[in-house]
C-alpha cells in the first residue's frame, strides 16, 4: 500500500481527502502542524506528499524548500493543494516550485484520483 502524506491545517479537510485515498488503497497520514515536520515525514517515508500552501506558523513553500532541501527526501513527488487560484497559477506559469501537480480547492473526487493515480498509480 502507497503512502501519501499530506500537510494541511485543516483537520476536516484531512479527513475528507483521508477517506477519499483510503477507499482506493492508498494509506494516509494527515499532519495539522507544519513546524518540524521533516523528522516526522522520514519516518513514514511517503511516495507521494500533499501539500497546503497557506498554515500557520510556516507556509507550504518553507515546508516544500525544507523537503525539498534534505537528504533522501528530494525525489518526492509534491502536489499542491490550495484555495489560492492565483497563488496556483503562479507556481505554475512561473515555475517557483518544481511541483507535479497543483489542485485547487475545491476540487472533485474524480480530480484528486486522477492526479494521485497520474503520478505515483494506484495500488
Amino acid at each position: 500500500m502507497k503512502t501519501i502524506a499530506y500537510i494541511e491545517d485543516d483537520p476536516d479537510m484531512i479527513d475528507l481527502v483521508s477517506i477519499i485515498l483510503q477507499k482506493h488503497g492508498y494509506q494516509v497520514a494527515g499532519f495539522t502542524e507544519s513546524r518540524e515536520i521533516l523528522p516526522r515525514l522520514e519516518s513514514i517515508k511517503p511516495e507521494l506528499i500533499l501539500l497546503d500552501l497557506m498554515m500557520p506558523h510556516v507556509d507550504g513553500i518553507e515546508v516544500y524548500k525544507e523537503i525539498k532541501s534534505r537528504e533522501g527526501m528530494g525525489d518526492i513527488p509534491v502536489i499542491i493543494i490550495s484555495a489560492m487560484k492565483r497563488a496556483v497559477e503562479e507556481i505554475e506559469r512561473e515555475g517557483k516550485m518544481k511541483v507535479e501537480a497543483c489542485l485547487v480547492k475545491p476540487f472533485t473526487i474524480g480530480e484528486l484520483l486522477e492526479t494521485v493515480n497520474r503520478i505515483i498509480g494506484s495500488s
